[in-house]
């Protein structure tokens, strides 16, 4: 019975995330951070530049 139970324990034990996927989800968050840092300034170009 005491087996059964840690079994279910650590089956509902929420994981960590794998070094890998971290390193990945960080990159992607860069990527997505300097993407909106470019538009942002092209935005400011376009529109300071029209006057």
């Amino acid at each position: 019975m005491r087996n059964i139970m840690l079994s279910n324990f650590i089956a509902t034990r929420p994981r960590r995330i794998a070094p890998k996927r971290q390193m990945r989800e960080r990159r992607t968050a860069q990527a997505l951070i300097i993407f909106g840092i470019v538009l942002a300034t092209v935005e400011l170009y376009v529109i300071l530049g029209g006057f």
